[in-house]
């Protein structure tokens, strides 16, 4: 290959030649369905993170347990998936032993409430150069205990969390991430994604309201025809949200997009999310006092979830090639 072609090649991609994101997942699985539909998506991407922990966290459901979660990791069958070509992407082995217990009540951070998901935070945050993203798909219960253990950890990662329900949830948690904001670690980096009054603006619903809704790309219809069938048992597993009822929500799946957007659809900077992105687009909410701290944007909740809705076609194109990736 000469120089120039080289060259060209290596300025086209350049998000390809950094190290994959550090990524710790902090779950409710148990409850509504969406946050297995998640965990299917960040499986079959895998090959795009450094996945360092899957900490189960307090949800509305009874089940919110550990064992719930490699319940389903198994049910993902990632090993058909790397058997067919894509070893690239982890094994079902080393996803099983990421997973660890955090707590299973909601309430804000004390000495007694610490957990070995907590420690998991506090022990990844301290273990490379490279920040941990610790992206919350529940409330933030055990991210607020870790930073309560060790609030050291604070510039040593970045948050995404989905709030909205989840901080309704668990508010004593959310309020002492705040406060620490407030008064301990104000370069804090978090986009904290729907802020309260619920549905006021929740830009994470725009990855299953709104946007192409017609043929193939609809909620139920894209699981018929793209999901159904593949595996078969994994695809055939896939539950279907509660609300919607028996739809494709996977409403946790913006802080997995935010970091897949800049290399599979050269949309978004993993370091500006004032930048449009698959993940969403947010604003400062005051950025001489938090410089890191991000919300959604000023608008009606339809003008918020645009941000993520508008490339529903790129994002589910792309995951209707993977599921492809069962079949030999």
């Amino acid at each position: 290959m000469c120089l120039r072609v080289l060259l060209a090649l290596v300025f086209a991609v350049p998000a390809l030649l950094a190290a994959p994101p550090r990524v710790l997942v902090s779950t409710d699985l148990g409850g509504d369905p969406d946050d297995i539909q998640s965990l299917y998506r960040l499986l079959h991407y895998s090959e795009m993170f450094a996945i360092e922990g899957i900490v189960s966290s307090p949800g509305p459901g009874a089940e919110n347990d550990a064992d719930k979660i490699r319940l389903w990791i198994r049910e993902i069958r990632i090993e058909q998936i790397r058997a067919n070509g894509h070893p690239g992407l982890i094994t079902e082995e080393r996803a099983l032993s990421l997973v660890t217990q955090g707590q299973t009540s909601t309430g804000a951070p004390s000495v007694e409430r610490r957990t070995v998901g907590s420690d998991m935070i506090v022990e990844r945050a301290n273990a490379g150069e490279a920040p941990l993203w610790v992206l919350v798909w529940g409330s933030l219960t055990d991210l607020a205990q870790a930073l309560h253990d060790a609030p050291s950890i604070a510039p040593k990662i970045r948050i995404y969390s989905i709030g909205s329900s989840n901080t309704v949830r668990d508010p004593a948690s959310r309020d002492y991430v705040f406060d620490g904001l407030k008064e301990g670690w104000p370069n804090l980096w978090w986009v904290e994604n729907g802020l309260l009054p619920r549905l006021s603006t929740d830009t994470f619903r725009g990855v299953y309201l709104g946007g192409e809704q017609s043929g193939e790309w609809g909620n139920k219809e894209f699981v018929y025809k793209n999901i159904r069938g593949h595996g078969p048992e994994a695809g055939d597993a896939l539950p279907m949200a509660e609300w919607p009822d028996g739809t494709l929500k996977e409403g946790d799946s913006p802080s997995l997009l935010y970091l897949m957007g800049p290399v599979l659809g050269g949309v978004g900077d993993v370091d500006d999310p004032t930048q449009p992105s698959w993940g969403g687009r947010f604003r400062h909410s005051n950025a001489e006092r938090f410089p890191n701290y991000y919300v959604d944007i000023e608008g009606t909740a339809e003008e918020c979830q645009a941000t993520i809705n508008r490339w529903r076609v790129d994002y589910l194109k792309d995951w209707k090639a993977r599921w492809d990736w069962y079949q030999k």
